[in-house]
């Protein structure tokens, strides 16, 4: 698996990505450690949790995504009782038309299975102020 370069002075990770100071990854090994939802059927039951549940919208092309990977690693660490799932929007169409998902990544923000925020765009700051919000 491939790994990322830590951001000790926290520097923007897409301005990162473009400087060539991250290494890109393909596909979701960024964050191996988050489920993959590869159906409606997992979708619909990874929702239903009773608690938090946060579904990001990635794309193998997309470079936000990527870099905004190491964060959500974070948040997985920082967030225990949050459950964590990635989809692929061009896998999983029907998932992304539900959602409404125009651009990623896309993070939906559910609680006890009903949906309660939407964050558009590799803003760290604002999935973790929706996180908080729901707990």
């Amino acid at each position: 698996m491939q790994t990322m370069t830590t951001n000790p002075e926290n520097k923007n990770p897409l301005q990162q990505l473009i400087n060539g100071e991250l290494k890109p990854l393909v596909g979701m090994e960024a964050t191996s450690s988050i489920p993959v939802i590869k159906s409606k059927a997992e979708y619909l039951k990874a929702v239903m949790y009773e608690g938090v549940t946060i579904l990001e919208g990635t794309a193998t092309w997309c470079a936000q995504c990527r870099a905004i990977a190491p964060e959500v690693a974070k948040m997985v660490d920082e967030y225990p009782n949050v459950k964590f799932y990635l989809y692929d929007v061009d896998e999983c169409e029907d998932v992304a038309q539900e959602l409404g998902v125009r651009s990623m990544p896309s993070f939906s923000i559910f609680k006890d299975g009903d949906i309660q925020d939407g964050v558009t765009g590799a803003k760290p700051k604002e999935v973790r102020k929706a996180i908080e919000k729901c707990l």
